[in-house]
């Protein structure tokens, strides 16, 4: 298989992981294996869960993990899919044909494919088209699901956002540094007895020891570790050292990139961390322009030509002396703009419509450009001056803001997960 179709492959994998439930056994075992509410799970759902599970591992680590391993916890998942899936029905949220297309549009797009070869390869890859589509439906159901009755709840505050800042500014260098962190926890119950801390904290040695015998870290950690992304591989994603569970950052300021963590006990059980990465974040810098224009708008009376030819007529006056500011003030429709001679200001990227950005960011200094339209109407532009500004405090506060939504948004989450669960008739048949 190329390295192409490997990555694309992977991708389709984990895209649709929690999702497809395309029959692929025999009639004969296609039995019930859990009662989940007014729904079923079928023995060939979980199958075909488990082998796409499988999938996503590397070739060489596909043995070392037995299937008993992991087909619980895929048919967890599943169950936990299925409930909102249910709400989804009952609430009548629906997803159109059309917002599947645009997302199977997407993923093509992302991995540079035209939308006929992306559906070549999945068919290639044994993936049906239609169980494709109703993979992204669900998953695309269940995030609406989520928005409906968790998200948007979730608010953030600019005193939280500021707290959160300062907290960064406190320490030293976290401004600059991101870690990219794997995390393995071996859980022990609640009001854990010496014989259980001793059993968590042997099998978690054994494990810290694979690790540094070179096993791979997202295949222990789909495996054996019981945290709530481990059949994710574990991975936490980038965070900076105020953003990480107090319990770790103490851990990996020490540790370089590649490095596995020592064994770190809390109350939960024994954690394991893996340092897979470290990045740096540079300044900011966006280009700011001070521009002007003269508007003159499309109506009943001024046609497309008419305003062009004002417009040049105009523009030869300003070539040959005449003052802008005077002309924008006696001429240009922009009416906000034209008391202050056209004037528009210090304007950052994205600020303006896209075909006057486009003009404006090619003209020199001073220079006039021809006669520019956009919905508004047309324009002639002037580039009176540009500057470079770090820009990072925006950025700062606008990656602070997501990351505490984030945090409060997967917290709630979990939390409404688990209550629907604790609520739900759930009966399960895997071992009968």
């Amino acid at each position: 298989m190329s390295k192409t179709k490997s990555h694309f492959s992977l991708l389709c994998c984990l895209f649709i992981s929690c999702f497809i439930a395309t029959p692929f056994a025999l009639a004969s075992v296609n039995r019930i294996v859990a009662v989940v509410d007014k729904g079923v799970i079928l023995q060939s759902e979980l199958d075909e869960q488990v082998k796409l599970m499988y999938q996503r591992l590397p070739i060489e680590q596909r043995r070392s993990i037995p299937r008993k391993d992991i087909e619980k916890r895929v048919l967890d998942n599943m169950i936990t899919n299925e409930l909102q899936l249910q709400i989804a029905r009952r609430s009548s949220i629906k997803i159109s044909e059309a917002e599947i297309d645009a997302s199977m549009e997407q993923i093509a797009k992302a991995n540079k494919l035209s939308i006929d070869t992306f559906k070549s390869l999945l068919q290639k890859d044994g993936l049906s088209l239609d169980a494709f589509r109703k993979s992204l439906r669900d998953q695309m159901l269940v995030r609406r699901v989520q928005s409906s009755y968790v998200y948007h709840e979730v608010k953030v505050s600019q005193q939280e956002v500021d707290s959160f800042l300062k907290l960064l500014e406190q320490n030293q260098g976290l401004q600059s540094t991101e870690y990219h962190l794997g995390h393995i926890l071996i859980s022990t119950p609640e009001n854990a007895t010496p014989t259980d801390i001793s059993k968590a904290k042997e099998k978690a040695q054994k494990i810290l020891e694979a690790l540094n015998q070179g096993q791979r870290f997202s295949t222990l950690s789909i495996a054996k570790s019981d945290a709530s992304n481990a059949l994710q591989g574990g991975d936490l994603g980038w965070m900076k050292l105020a953003q990480m569970p107090t319990l770790l950052s103490p851990y990996v300021k020490k540790m370089d990139e590649n490095s596995i963590s020592p064994l770190i006990a809390s109350p939960s059980g024994f954690h394991i961390i893996k340092l897979m990465g470290i990045r740096g974040q540079e300044k900011t810098l966006v280009t700011k322009t001070h521009v002007r224009h003269i508007l003159i708008k499309i109506n009943a009376l001024i046609s497309d030509k008419i305003a062009q030819d004002r417009l040049l007529t105009l523009k030869t006056r300003i070539q040959n002396g005449d003052d802008f500011t005077t002309l924008a003030r006696a001429n240009s429709d922009d009416r906000g703009s034209a008391i202050k001679g056209g004037k528009l200001g210090w304007v950052e990227p994205g600020a303006l419509v896209p075909a006057f950005e486009a003009v404006m960011n090619k003209l020199a200094i001073n220079d006039v450009s021809d006669p520019v339209q956009t919905q508004f109407g047309w324009h002639l532009i002037q580039v009176l001056g540009r500057e470079q500004k770090d820009n990072s405090k925006k950025v700062h506060e606008t990656q602070a803001r997501l990351q505490l939504r984030k945090r409060k948004a997967d917290a709630a989450i979990n939390a409404w997960l688990i209550k629907l669960r604790d609520d739900a008739y759930v009966e399960y048949r895997l071992d009968k």
